[in-house]
């Protein structure tokens, strides 16, 4: 059974105001996922993904399969989203790659009220760490260039060239690096990928709606809660109640 999130106003922190007196937070370590969560970037990715296919004669996907480009590691995404044939899907990554970084940039941004919801969380020393399957340089480069790095603890991203970087696999080392105790941290993410990796190693998981997962991929993977904007994600981090639904 999840939760979706009972909004109450008088502790949305994410404006100034503090959770009500006495209300404990739910977690002192929040782990969240960048695209889809943090960041709008999917027009950003898609701009470089039609590029990637033009430049390689290939015919582009139309906009309902280029959305679910968003969420997996790249390879992934040109091989089982995309379909791009495997012999050429290294070639279709590593054009990715080199155009992503003068590429759609100014198409992306942060979602209304993430930067504000940072910020409140570091004044009550929550820790704030980022698993993505971006790569690690890439991932900082777009906190920094979208004004989020300075509310962010802990990065923890893809390695070039190393394909077995899935979520999972990320998470448990975000874990490790941390040292927290799994019962006082939470993976926020929009995508089933998010979910399934932090069910698969034992942590509270929270599915947003806001991004480019819809209701019944994230229920697929039970989640504590689900939530459906960012303000909701706020409250329920700065000591927000939920109801079963």
């Amino acid at each position: 059974m999840y939760n979706f999130l009972k909004f109450n106003p008088s502790v949305f922190c994410a404006h100034g105001a503090s959770k009500r007196k006495g209300e404990p937070l739910l977690y002192s370590t929040v782990l969240f996922d960048l695209d889809g969560t943090l960041i709008e970037s999917g027009p950003g990715i898609f701009a470089v993904t039609r590029e990637v296919l033009k430049d390689m004669g290939l015919e582009g996907p139309d906009d309902e399969r280029i959305r679910k480009m968003v969420g997996p590691p790249l390879r992934h995404s040109f091989r089982d989203v995309i379909g791009v044939p495997e012999e050429r899907v290294e070639e279709a990554a590593q054009k990715y790659m080199a155009k992503a970084k003068t590429v759609g940039l100014e198409l992306i941004k942060p979602y209304p009220g993430v930067v504000d919801m940072l910020k409140a969380l570091k004044a009550q020393g929550v820790r704030r760490g980022i698993v993505t399957s971006k790569l690690t340089p890439t991932a900082k480069m777009h906190l920094e260039r979208y004004g989020l790095i300075d509310y962010i603890d802990y990065v923890r991203g893809g390695i070039e060239g190393w394909n077995g970087a899935n979520k999972e696999t990320l998470l448990r080392q975000a874990i490790e690096d941390l040292g927290a105790d799994k019962k006082d941290i939470v993976m926020v993410g929009d995508r089933l990928f998010d979910l399934e990796a932090a069910a698969a190693v034992g942590v509270d998981a929270i599915g947003v709606l806001y991004g480019y997962g819809d209701e019944a991929e994230l229920k697929a993977y039970s989640p504590k809660y689900i939530v459906k904007s960012v303000n909701e994600l706020s409250t329920l981090l700065c000591g927000g109640k939920a109801e079963n639904k």
